[in-house]
């Protein structure tokens, strides 16, 4: 626990007290615990073309830098295993060991905790570990390139089976700090013919429900973090709590206003830049950061792809169905630059613009650490202000406002609609990026307002 002075813990029962009796309406109220803001991707090779993962100088002088500019977290995606059997070991295992246990101690060095790519649900059709059995459909996923995946059943004791001791003895085995589940489940749960629907959550599914809290509870039993994607913009059907983290945002072409917000605690925003390409950059984090979210860091960050994995030797299944290649169209475009711009700037991640935009990691740092005050251990916040005794001014529909308070009190404003909004507080604020105190403040289309209480200075 941080230790406070005198003046700190009467500043922090001021700030609470007049919080609680001047925010009127809002969506919700949270109390921050246990929360690492500081998430980011951190691509290895271009699998399944051959690559080791042993780090090198480079990986040294990223892990350094990120973790310098507030990286607390990151996640690996399938170059780290073998998920097609290109190199005779499988998806539960990777095609470097001695690479990736070296590269895991490297993370834990800086201080970065590290979760791999697991699915609950996808596995490659054509290796040897599939059987139909854990399945309820004939249903591919082509996963753009060499996968060739059928989505397993959570409702299959088959699956079951095979799928948790797979995913605990990787975790006990190269040493890291829990998983991202990109879970890939079917479901076949109906009752009556229809999917049980439950007030304020809409779908339930309690074999999905009942195989993510199995996996949670292990997870969290060896002190781990349990990060979860359930497509797109979704949400897990589930009523228990299963995960820690949850990433949303991948392959969605639009922002939608405040999606996540009611899903619980914590959402992991991605800006999916090979659908979703914003004129402002600074937007996305308008968008997000009111409704207590901060986006995964997805550029510069980690080993740049070299245009090489459509050059493995292996069949290639993405282009067979439209509907799934948008990652093969993606590789299409990263070896098209490379092969122009072998020297860069380069892409980083599946989800990167080609190439990434050199100036996001400083944006993304920058945000970083104006939100990270916000957000310390036991911090109050009220998500989405619509009344406020402070906000004199109105908060119209597009202008989301929240209130972050611990022992200073802390006013976000972000302007998601097309023209200027004049912002008057019934008291003095300090802008925190001007540097400058007033009650009144204009929040620019698209841009966000971060202020301190300036009694509080």
């Amino acid at each position: 626990m941080k230790k406070l002075t005198l003046e700190q813990h009467r500043a922090r029962i001021e700030n609470i007290n007049s919080a609680e009796a001047g925010n009127k309406q809002y969506f919700r109220r949270h109390r921050v615990r246990d929360y690492m803001p500081g998430q980011a991707v951190y691509n290895l090779g271009d699998y399944p073309y051959p690559f080791k993962i042993e780090p090198t100088e480079y990986d040294y002088n990223m892990l350094k830098d990120l973790a310098e500019n507030g990286v607390e977290l990151i996640q690996l995606h399938e170059e780290w295993n073998d998920a097609v059997w290109k190199y005779g070991v499988g998806k539960y295992e990777s095609h470097d060991p001695v690479g990736m246990k070296h590269f895991v101690e490297l993370c834990h060095y800086f201080g970065i905790k590290i979760l791999p790519y697991i699915s609950t649900g996808y596995i490659h059709e054509l290796g040897p570990d599939f059987r139909e059995e854990f399945t309820h459909s004939v249903h591919f996923c082509m996963g753009g390139l060499a996968h060739k995946y059928r989505r397993c059943s959570a409702g299959k004791a088959e699956w079951r089976e095979f799928i948790l001791p797979k995913t605990f003895d990787i975790l006990d085995k190269y040493g890291f700090d829990g998983i991202y589940n990109d879970w890939g489940l079917q479901s076949s749960y109906t009752v009556n013919g229809n999917r049980p629907q439950r007030k304020g959550l809409g779908e339930y599914d309690p074999e999905m429900e009942d195989l993510l809290s199995l996996i949670y509870t292990e997870v969290k039993k060896r002190g781990g973090v349990y990060k979860l994607h359930c497509d797109g913009n979704s949400n897990a059907p589930c009523i228990d709590k299963v995960y820690d983290y949850l990433w949303i945002g991948e392959n969605q072409e639009s922002t939608t206003l405040g999606v996540g917000k009611d899903f619980g605690d914590y959402i992991v925003p991605c800006q999916d830049k090979v659908t979703l390409n914003l004129d402002n950059p600074d937007y996305y984090f308008a968008s997000v950061i009111p409704f207590m979210q901060f986006p995964l860091l997805t550029s510069t960050c980690g080993r740049p792809f070299l245009g090489k994995r459509k050059d493995a030797d292996c069949p290639m299944y993405g282009r067979e169905d439209p509907k799934y290649n948008r990652e093969y169209l993606f590789d299409c475009k990263v070896d098209d630059y490379m092969m122009k711009h072998p020297d860069g700037p380069y892409v980083y991640s599946l989800w990167s613009a080609v190439p990434d935009d050199v100036t996001e990691f400083a944006r993304w740092s920058k945000y970083l650490s104006l939100y990270r005050p916000m957000v310390e251990d036991d911090s109050l916040v009220y998500i989405e202000l619509r009344e406020c005794d402070e906000i004199i001014s109105g908060i119209p529909d597009k202008i989301i406002a929240s209130m972050f308070v611990n022992e200073e009190k802390y006013l976000v404003v972000s302007n998601l609609d097309d023209k200027d909004y004049m912002l008057k507080l019934r008291n003095e604020w300090f802008d925190r990026v001007g540097e400058n105190i007033a009650h009144e403040f204009v929040v620019k289309p698209g841009k966000v307002l971060f202020l301190k209480k300036h009694c509080n200075l």
